[in-house]
């Protein structure tokens, strides 16, 4: 239902923040309702996997890229009437690439021109607008999508995410071995405004924290030699991101993928 507004109508500032609250509160309460500090920052979370996130839908710059596709139509005065009756109406002496939004003009006008504005500053020039609005549309796929993939937020590409998301591991163990890499679990030294005692629970010997959990507290170091031993692992791991580079993760045979799904489930134990 959102995907079908945000193509069709320009969506509020007020609006996006309010749905994508709900959408946060959902991802980590599992309740629209009950608000809980997030973990990760929304722009990390809307980060495609291989590039550290979860692959969800960034809404406003969804509503720009349909956005994108009117002031698109009306550059190639497409045969419409609604087209027809913005170059009569608004463009009959300019083009849109000229064209200004005034205090009484709709809300949709008001959009494109903010819209056009800001990708003429981003590119450099409207006509590099127009070359790049031209490649959306001929690239497979669709204006749309090759529009959101070239406007949304990028980051950096991963070399964990075969590994974090191997088809065979459940859900729940994926998801906390993200959380792990990212260093956003709650261990105790995130927790220290409730007053709770930080010492690891394993060990009693040092502060938990991500460096101490998973490598420096003695139990969980004899358990990961355990881990190696079993899958046959050599390679010497300190932390999370050294354990992944240890495995193997372009490889299709049976053991990779044991290896990886380990990991994940042996992270979510701990």
């Amino acid at each position: 239902m959102v995907q079908f507004w945000v193509s069709i109508f320009p969506i509020s500032r007020a609006v996006i923040k309010q749905i994508t609250c709900l959408c946060r509160n959902f991802l980590w309460t599992g309740d629209t309702c009950r608000s809980k500090s997030a973990l990760v920052a929304w722009k990390t979370v809307c980060l495609l996997k291989n590039e550290g996130g979860l692959g969800l839908l960034d809404i406003q710059v969804s509503n720009n890229c349909f956005i994108a596709k009117h002031l698109w139509n009306i550059h190639l005065k497409q045969d419409s009437i609604w087209i027809r009756w913005i170059h009569h109406f608004y463009l009959a002496t300019h083009s849109i690439w000229n064209a200004h939004a005034q205090r009484t003009s709709s809300l949709l006008w008001k959009s494109i021109i903010l819209l056009k504005n800001h990708l003429v500053e981003l590119y450099g020039g409207h006509q590099l607008v127009i070359d790049s609005m031209a490649g959306w549309a001929q690239q497979e796929g669709g204006f749309t999508p090759n529009a959101y993939a070239s406007l949304r937020h990028h980051g950096s590409a991963v070399h964990w995410d075969t590994i974090v998301w191997e088809q065979w591991a459940l859900p729940r163990h994926s998801f906390t071995l993200w959380m792990a890499i990212l260093g956003k679990l709650r261990t105790k030294d995130r927790l220290r405004f409730i007053r709770i005692d930080t010492l690891c629970v394993f060990c009693r010997q040092a502060e938990e924290n991500h460096e101490h959990l998973f490598f420096g507290c003695n139990w969980t170091f004899s358990l990961w030699n355990m881990v190696k031993s079993w899958l046959q692992l050599s390679r010497r791991m300190s932390t999370l991101n050294s354990a992944m580079r240890g495995l193997p993760c372009k490889m299709k045979t049976l053991v990779a993928k044991v290896r990886r799904v380990s990991l994940c489930i042996l992270v979510y134990l701990i």
